[in-house]
């Protein structure tokens, strides 16, 4: 499951889009019309629709308040890690305070019951969303943890539009809650079960000082839903089926965003929705269907604990790879972007690599490798509403201003040469779709993938059996 963090892909196929209107020179030659007609009539309906769409894209993927709560949040993650005992240490905390309390009250099992066909005689209960912790980080990686009666965390960042400022997370657990069972692993003490409360939800806030005044700027609801069956009172961690959802609503002046996921598992398939929303308009909605090898024997603890891997760093790169069975991107309900990816890590690298491209250069050698990785990784088609069929996308290197960058590009109707869409489209396109690649920052790309990882690492501070 640690391949997980390719379902970022999605988020990553989404920024792909912009790219597919990339930037242009003013000098570009009227392309001669083919002998095919409708062909020659279907781009040209194409690329009109992506140049249209171009301006409301771009601002909406940089849109100010989901931008200020992606970088914050990335934040938090690197400060996390960096502190290699600090999920250990929590959750040593929250263990201790768990079995304090679990051990003031053990109960005799009774007759007949399930934990006495398990073969337990007594049990305590550790009821997971009754405490919590406040982490407080100083900013160089070190953090002091403080009993609470919720998850908090009080961390300093640097984002755009704010500035430094100190920011907190604040965790609040559902009441509604799964129960699982496992050997309460005590000294000298056998046949007793430890059951294990588990918040089916969470809800996540996140608030910054501004002007002295503390603002909130996103609330996020993330759900699990484990299998349980009719005959037992208990989920197992170990279930092949899960789902993990979530909706994150950032606010930010008169600026409101919601992006929405849902990730679910089923055996070796998985499932991945992902949505965008901006002032009541629907900017993305993407779907995505990967297959797992069966060998990997995922199962839904592996993979809350293996979504840290969604960074896509290569120290991250797992050894069992999925496959990206098929992928739908609407943009703005006009455009739609489809395809298939085979090698997703290779795709995830190559992508990252063209990002990055576009904020420093790179030398020419390792463009070339990225071209080639993208298009031996992928197949990607575009549409529109308008248009009659989907054209494929190719990427190439392009040179503009001395500096080379990777691109998009759609095949010659009359020849087998590519024509990069920078030579279709004009310069305000360009600098509409420019516009989210050169910030410090693409929140579209990383909001849900640095959700998802925070939950992943949330759930390995939960007391119980890993």
């Amino acid at each position: 499951m640690k391949k997980m963090k390719h379902l970022a892909l999605a988020a990553a196929l989404l920024c792909g889009l912009g790219l597919t209107a990339s930037c242009t020179p003013d000098e570009r030659d009227n392309p001669v019309a083919p002998a095919d007609q409708e062909a020659f009539v279907n781009r040209q309906q194409l690329v009109s629709d992506v140049s249209n769409d171009a301006r409301l894209l771009a601002d909406n993927l940089s849109a100010e308040s989901l931008n200020v709560t992606s970088q914050a949040l990335a934040q938090l993650m690197s400060l996390m890690q960096s502190d290699r005992n600090m999920i250990a240490n929590i959750r040593t905390l929250f263990t201790a305070i768990s079995q304090n309390k679990a051990l003031q009250s053990v109960n005799p099992v009774k007759a007949g019951s399930e934990l006495a066909q398990m073969g337990y005689l007594a049990y305590i209960t550790a009821d997971n969303s009754g405490f919590g912790v406040r982490v407080i980080f100083d900013g160089k990686g070190d953090c002091r943890l403080v009993a609470n009666d919720h998850l908090e965390f009080i961390f300093p960042a640097t984002v755009d539009g704010i500035g430094t400022t100190l920011f907190k997370l604040i965790v609040n657990n559902s009441n509604d809650c799964y129960q699982t069972v496992a050997d309460a692993n005590l000294p000298n003490v056998k046949r007793l079960a430890c059951v294990s409360r588990l918040p089916k939800s969470f809800t996540m806030t996140l608030t910054a000082l501004i002007d002295d005044k503390e603002q909130t700027l996103s609330q996020n609801v993330v759900s699990l839903q484990l299998p349980q069956s009719a005959e037992s009172e208990y989920v197992s961690l170990d279930a092949r089926t899960f789902q993990i959802s979530g909706s994150q609503t950032s606010y930010l002046n008169a600026d409101e965003s919601t992006l929405d996921f849902n990730l679910s598992m089923d055996g070796d398939n998985m499932t991945l929705d992902y949505g965008i929303t901006r002032n009541r308009q629907i900017i993305i909605s993407c779907e995505a269907q990967l297959h797992l090898p069966p060998q990997s024997a995922q199962t839904a603890q592996t993979a809350l604990t293996a979504v840290s891997a969604v960074s896509g760093s290569p120290a991250d790169t797992p050894a069992v790879t999925p496959a990206l069975q098929l992928f739908t991107a609407r943009i703005l309900n006009n455009l739609t972007l489809t395809g298939t990816i085979t090698d997703a890590a290779t795709f995830t690298q190559a992508f990252s690599a063209t990002i990055q491209n576009r904020q420093q250069s790179s030398s020419t050698d390792d463009l070339n490798a990225a071209v080639e990785s993208l298009n031996s990784s992928c197949r990607l088609q575009i549409s529109s509403t308008q248009t009659t069929k989907p054209e494929p996308v190719v990427f190439c290197l392009v040179q503009t201003d001395g500096k080379y960058t990777i691109e998009p590009g759609l095949k010659a109707l009359d020849g087998d040469g590519i024509i990069p869409l920078s030579q279709l489209v004009d310069s305000p396109t360009m600098e509409s779709i420019n516009k989210p690649f050169s910030q410090s920052f693409t929140p579209a790309g990383n909001t849900a993938s640095t959700t998802l990882k925070f939950f992943s690492i949330f759930m390995q501070m939960m007391p119980g059996e890993k």
